[in-house]
């Protein structure tokens, strides 16, 4: 039998929902901008706060939770650089959009990030070696506890909002808020043991140097993160297993295979070829792929396009 393939097609640009096309898609778009203009404001304030009063209060470890608050910044940035050219529709220049502008973003900051933390490090371990530690001001134990409570506050409206919007990167960046704090609550013990004895003035260093390596991670998480996507990595393999099953679950789906992934920002574009019954009609073997491709939209959340390559099934 000679075998052929229906592909569908799509236009030359991708069809793509005009997000201010609804009343809601405009609210849940000004409700992500909202919190996270406000959760960079906050931050830059709190980065800008702690880092004078870390300077001027000889503490390394509230400087070194500044620099935590400024990639809560850049995470910030990240995100509305995804909220606003994720609504940017595709053009003639652009056929998938511009999603990978965010992914780039994020490469650019998690390498900046990745070297202030190697230079605080750097910093934090030489003052243990050689021993050059002042102890801090008490000035420092109001600023670690104004960031503990900005921050927590700042967490749990973020992530209400992310829920509400059913938004995984703003839900991400809530977590965001909740490790800044964390990092504001060693950074606060470690400041109380100075002040509690001259003789552990060396826990500001200590400190400091634990919220590097924290900051380092978080850069590190960013930046491979980023790279993982701009080269087309896959995404997990259950996450390919599941939507496989959930192929296979469609009525007159048979042998769904060579199915590919890839990201466009934090988006994904997909392909897959299925068989069918080889002597249904042209119009019964497109309506199957429409309804495979809607099923993966509504099952995915950030699948963007899905491409379905319709075959008769082999030796049927």
């Amino acid at each position: 039998m000679q075998r052929r393939t229906l592909k569908q097609k799509p236009n030359s640009i991708p069809e793509r929902s005009n997000p201010r096309s609804s009343p809601e898609s405009i609210s849940n778009l000004y409700g992500g901008l909202k919190v996270t203009v406000i959760g960079a404001v906050v931050n830059l304030i709190l980065a800008v706060f702690k880092f004078m009063i870390g300077t001027t209060g000889n503490s390394r470890a509230l400087v070194a939770d500044a620099v935590h608050s400024v990639s809560d910044l850049i995470t910030d940035i990240v995100v509305l650089l995804g909220i606003h050219f994720g609504n940017l529709p595709a053009d003639h220049d652009h056929h998938y959009g511009h999603k990978k502008i965010e992914t780039v973003s994020e490469i650019v900051l998690g390498l900046f990030l990745i070297i202030v933390a190697v230079k605080l490090a750097y910093d934090s371990g030489s003052a243990l070696w050689f021993k050059k530690i002042v102890r801090p001001t008490s000035i420092t134990l109001i600023a670690a506890i104004v960031s503990i409570i900005s921050k927590e506050l700042l967490y749990r409206w973020t992530k209400k909002v992310g829920q509400r919007l059913k938004s995984g990167v703003i839900i991400a960046n809530a977590w965001h808020h909740r490790t800044d704090a964390y990092s504001s609550i060693a950074v606060l013990v470690g400041l109380v043991f100075t002040r509690i004895s001259s003789a552990l003035v060396f826990m500001d260093a200590v400190v400091s140097l634990v919220v590097s390596v924290m900051i380092l991670k978080i850069a590190w998480g960013i930046t491979s993160g980023g790279f993982k996507r701009i080269i087309d990595t896959a995404p997990p393999s259950n996450y390919i297993e599941e939507t496989l099953e959930l192929i296979r679950s469609y009525p007159g789906v048979k042998n769904p295979h060579n199915l590919k992934m890839r990201y466009v920002g934090n988006a994904i574009y997909m392909e897959v070829h299925i068989e069918v019954e080889p002597d249904i009609s042209v119009k019964q073997g497109h309506n199957i792929a429409g309804g495979v491709k809607h099923m993966i939209k509504n099952h995915h959340k950030n699948v963007i396009d899905v491409i379905v390559h319709v075959e008769p099934l082999k030796n049927g």
